[in-house]
């Protein structure tokens, strides 16, 4: 394994994540509500997260502690791509993310079969790859890395916070990708323009990795 990746990193939890969002939209991207959240964080960390008037060595280890699960995961997810399109530099082109797609049950249900569809579908993958790779920036490596990936995963935990006024305050994380997180960025993630997703993924990074 690439010495870049995380020690725990493994094929099994990376599986479960593609596994796990691919059932939690249809086709439109609509959430499908009986699919439960995905779970990043630990039941500890939950545990010390909920606690009230934490000290603040507990506030640091809650983020140091959620920035290694989402390393975990992150890493894990690579070692998966990695197994599945036999790229073990775990650096991922436009190419290799595609025959990822096919070769998976990741996004089955949007691989059209109309010959005629497949061209606009191909470049809807490309915008979803780019916004990924260069995590939501208009221009970058075009390659998904395991730092990448995490910043996709953060941003997937990233909720709009508003006060009662409904003005928007920020974001909170709560260590869950909800059927409806995913939802909405499965939609902007295709779209050719600088949404919500995109922001959230410069934020992700910039947060993960300064």
């Amino acid at each position: 394994m690439s010495e870049n990746l995380s020690a725990y990193a493994n094929y099994e939890l990376g599986e479960a994540f593609f596994e796990i969002i691919n059932k939690m939209v249809v086709r439109d991207g609509i959430p499908f509500s009986r699919i439960g959240d995905f779970e990043i964080v630990s039941p500890n960390w939950r545990k010390l997260a909920d606690k009230k008037d934490k000290s603040p060595d507990e506030i640091k280890k809650i983020d140091d502690d959620y920035r290694m699960e989402i390393r975990d995961l992150a890493d894990s997810c690579m070692v998966y791509m990695g197994a599945k399109t036999n790229n073990k530099t775990y650096k991922f082109t436009l190419d290799d993310y595609k025959n990822f797609l096919v070769s998976t049950n990741v996004d089955k249900f949007a691989i059209p079969n109309d010959k005629a569809e497949i061209e606009n579908y191909n470049k809807k993958i490309e915008i979803q790859f780019k916004k990924i790779a260069n995590h939501g920036e208009e221009t970058g490596d075009n390659l998904i890395d395991n730092k990448d990936f995490a910043a996709f995963i953060y941003a997937l935990d990233m909720k709009s916070e508003r006060d009662e006024n409904n003005n928007f305050k920020g974001f909170i994380l709560n260590g869950k990708i909800t059927p409806m997180d995913y939802a909405i960025a499965y939609r902007e993630l295709k779209e050719d323009s600088d949404n919500m997703i995109s922001f959230k993924l410069r934020q992700a990074y910039k947060n993960l990795f300064g």
